[in-house]
């Protein structure tokens, strides 16, 4: 039988998958904000409340297979 993963695990899988592909994870106000980073400034990507919907977004993003 299937264990549901812990949330906590999921989101620090996102800022991984984030982090290694050029981009950062920030947890405000109840929500992750989603950034790409570039030479010039920090380009917001989107906002999930849920960490499945976040880890979903941030593979989406960063072309994480």
């Amino acid at each position: 039988m299937a264990t549901a993963r812990n949330p906590i695990q999921v989101i620090k899988e996102a800022k991984q998958i984030a982090k290694d592909h050029g981009g950062f994870v920030v947890e405000k106000a109840g929500k992750f904000l989603v950034y790409r980073k570039t030479q010039t400034c920090n380009v917001f990507l989107g906002a999930r409340g849920k960490p499945d919907t976040l880890r979903s977004f941030v593979c989406r993003c960063f072309n994480f297979k």
